[in-house]
């Protein structure tokens, strides 16, 4: 059966608005390239943003990419995941499209031990993309041994490094850029700054938080930045492509999460092409990417002392500091396009049977 287009993409691009959110980011920038490389006409879309107030059309949206694209690449986070699956899986026995997967964050093996229906329908599936080796290990351990890796990426240029210099300023600012929400740990990112402010006696230490805000989050984020007002600020949203010309002033990313569904967040990537030092949470899968004392250091979740702790050894040790930052910048080579997409390109060239 003939198809109109070589590619379809099922995935997250936000409201038609600044894109800040990590889903619509890793989307918009992977459809990007993929039309850079095989050309708009080759591709067609589905936005799942917002598809509860249009249900039927966005079904009908959904079972189209099956009926009209030689292969399906599909990016649900895990809201998205339960809904989109069973029905690409139902139509999928009647046109036989090649199917692919982008896994958006950390939650997939979680859900796939406590839901393993699901592992029959993802077996079918010419590739699963994840994002770091354990997320890898740990669907190989659950039997879905056709994954291969795509981290996160940016089609950014990173701070010169010859521009990194070694920081002797007495205030220093900090920054949070994820989603504005309880289990980002932005309350825990701004206690610890209270707490190492205290510790050094006097306000040293400056957060500025960026990032979306939920409606449903809104007054409990109006009541902590009214608490610590006097050293945290939020900053609005920050578009995807401008990230390194925000971040490059700030000392270092404080990311403390505690969220369900971490993978490899962006915000780490926008990190490393700052060139800033990362201290954030040892959860889930950030030890993948945050190694401690080369780039960043690792905490225990919802603990602010320990966040302090690490904010005042990095004020207290600058050449530390800079250490990380530089190394970032390094690593921030291997999160361009051109190499993180190649194991998709190899997939999406390849006319015959996956091995």
């Amino acid at each position: 059966m003939g198809t109109k287009f070589k590619i379809g993409i099922w995935g997250q691009y936000g409201d038609g608005g600044q894109i800040a959110d990590g889903q619509a980011v890793r989307t918009t920038i992977v459809t990007g390239e993929l039309k850079k490389r095989y050309g708009k006409e080759s591709i067609k879309i589905v936005n799942s943003n917002n598809w509860k107030s249009h249900p039927v059309s966005f079904f009908m949206q959904t079972v189209s990419l099956v009926i009209d694209c030689e292969k399906v690449i599909i990016a649900p986070a895990d809201n998205g995941f339960k809904t989109i699956v069973p029905i690409l899986d139902f139509f999928n026995h009647f046109y036989h499209r090649k199917m692919l997967y982008m896994v958006i964050g950390g939650f997939l093996p979680k859900l796939l031990e406590d839901n393993p229906k699901y592992i029959k329908m993802l077996k079918k599936y010419e590739r699963l993309y994840v994002q770091t080796p354990n997320i890898k290990a740990d669907l190989l351990n659950l039997g879905i041994d056709r994954v291969d890796f795509l981290t996160n990426l940016k089609p950014i240029e990173a701070v010169p490094i010859e521009e990194l210099i070694v920081n002797q300023d007495k205030e220093i600012k900090l920054c949070t850029f994820s989603r504005i929400n309880p289990e980002k740990g932005i309350e825990e990112a701004l206690e610890a700054v209270r707490l190492a402010n205290t510790a050094l006696g006097g306000r040293y230490i400056t957060l500025d938080m960026y990032g979306i805000v939920a409606a449903k989050h809104q007054e409990w984020f109006d009541r902590i930045k009214e608490k610590y007002q006097d050293f945290g600020r939020y900053c609005g949203v920050v578009n995807y492509d401008q990230t390194v010309d925000t971040l490059r002033k700030y000392f270092a990313l404080l990311f403390p999460t505690y969220y369900h569904g971490e993978g490899f967040s962006g915000n780490v990537v926008d990190a490393c092409f700052s060139g800033l030092p990362i201290i954030a949470t040892d959860w889930l899968y950030n030890k993948d990417v945050i190694h401690d004392r080369e780039n960043g250091i690792l905490v225990p979740i919802k603990n602010p002392q320990a966040i302090a702790d690490a904010i005042i050894q990095l004020y207290n040790d600058r050449e530390l500091a800079h250490t990380m930052a530089v190394n970032n910048v390094l690593a921030s080579k291997q999160y361009s396009p051109e190499n993180v997409l190649k194991a998709l390109f190899r997939d999406l060239d390849d006319n015959g049977d996956t091995k």
